[in-house]
């Protein structure tokens, strides 16, 4: 199979890929992205016999991570013609977009997977959960506040308040989205093909939104955010406005919110309920430069050394050194450095010590990306053998997991990204 990225010759095939696993062409969110968000040089083509066997389109995006912005590619539309699945395609076409990815800066790549038992061998690991919450309009009332004012957007005209409302949602969160005024407008453009969006105000301005469709007497949000509890009660609030003509609310809220711990009557078992919900996944393109120049605390001084077995890029195994100075992680794979160090005290006999330490545990690709988005700290992983130690001394196990802990502290993160 050949492997290229695509160009405007390519569109009607990739359109009919598409069709066949997603939407039909009368779809809105259809004739939408293809006339509004597509460009075919951001569409990676399997081609066997020169037709198009595969494809996936990698969304371009900007992340915070860690308080670091990164460049990176959200995958999206991975689709396999009919004739051409059971061969391992999407598979080596996903490793391309690996490869490209690297070669662009891109450190790491994002994906929402419909079966994440097929994503998690490639090296991916989970970064964002999220409640999917239900509950009838009647028994949300309860819970919410009415607004100072409410409105129903039409348009783009008001992306500045959506944004504002999105800055104060994200303030202390983590691996979210930066979104610019023409990705707002692109954001809203694809809601408002099918669905609508409400902005609740309070005394002080806008306070939240919601994102959401009607369908068979159901509310759907698929964005919620709010830039104080008021926004979230005005937002219930407005659910619960919908009784008599909906059935239904479901919308999803970060799974580190514990709201529910002040809901009325065991609400959170009997009339609301409750489901984790996972949601994205994130896979390490090039760890060095993931880690490198990550900003951590000042105080903190020391170096962790581990090896990485990435079955899927086997270019990426090997012995990294994260060490901690002036606020900053650099990171080194030490595959070469190693073999210096091994080769000079060798010919020396002196013994280099700490100054290029021994990795002092082992772990996959996924776990790594867990590690480095924040979705996990060295303590969890260890806890749920996600790791290996490759030492005995447990003060030195103890003193790794503490400096790792501290280095790379577990994060509080949130995303929402559809298309």
């Amino acid at each position: 199979m050949k492997i290229r990225k695509a160009s405007a010759s390519d569109t009607e095939e990739v359109k009919a890929l598409w069709a066949y696993c997603f939407e039909k062409p009368s779809d809105p969110f259809f004739q939408w992205y293809f006339q509004e968000l597509y460009t075919p040089e951001t569409v990676l083509l399997g081609e066997e016999k020169g037709q198009a066997a595969c494809d996936l389109h990698r969304r371009p995006y900007r992340m915070s991570v860690r308080g670091q912005v990164f460049d990176t590619d959200y995958i999206v539309g991975v689709a396999t013609h009919p004739a051409a699945r059971g061969r391992g395609y999407a598979s080596e076409l996903l490793r391309s977009a690996f490869h490209l990815a690297a070669k662009e800066g891109k450190p790491f790549v994002t994906l929402m997977p419909s079966a994440a038992s097929y994503y998690l061998p490639m090296g991916f690991g989970f970064f964002v959960h999220q409640w999917e919450r239900k509950a009838s309009p009647e028994h949300l009332a309860p819970l919410g506040k009415k607004p100072v004012s409410c409105r129903v957007l039409a348009g783009c005209g008001e992306w500045q308040e959506l944004a504002s409302v999105y800055e104060a949602y994200t303030k202390d969160r983590n691996g979210f989205t930066l979104r610019d005024e023409a990705s707002w407008k692109s954001h809203i453009e694809g809601q408002l093909k099918d669905g609508y969006i409400a902005l609740v105000y309070d005394e002080k301005g806008p306070s939240g939104y919601l994102f959401y469709s009607l369908d068979d007497r159901r509310m759907i949000v698929t964005e919620m955010a709010f830039a104080n509890e008021s926004g979230r009660k005005g937002l219930y609030s407005f659910m619960a406005g919908h009784r008599g003509s909906m059935d239904e609310c479901i919308w999803y809220e970060p799974l580190d919110d514990h709201s529910f711990r002040y809901w009325e009557d065991g609400a959170e078992h009997t009339y609301i309920k409750n489901r984790s919900f996972p949601y994205m996944l994130a896979r390490l393109t090039d760890p060095v430069t993931a880690f490198d120049g990550l900003p951590c605390r000042e105080d903190i001084t020391g170096a962790v050394a581990f090896q990485l077995v990435d079955s899927f890029l086997p270019e990426n195994s090997g012995i990294y050194v994260l060490r901690a100075e002036d606020g900053k992680i650099s990171a080194l794979k030490e595959d070469v450095f190693y073999s210096l160090k091994c080769h000079i005290e060798d010919i020396s006999g002196v013994r280099l010590g700490e100054d290029i330490p021994e990795p002092s545990f082992c772990l996959n690709a996924g776990s790594l990306a867990e590690l480095f988005m924040g979705a996990a700290g060295l303590s969890e992983l260890e806890k749920l053998e996600k790791i290996r130690w490759l030492t005995e001394d447990a003060k030195e196990r103890a003193d790794v997991l503490a400096l790792t802990d501290t280095m790379l502290p577990e994060e509080k993160n949130w995303v929402n990204e559809w298309f």
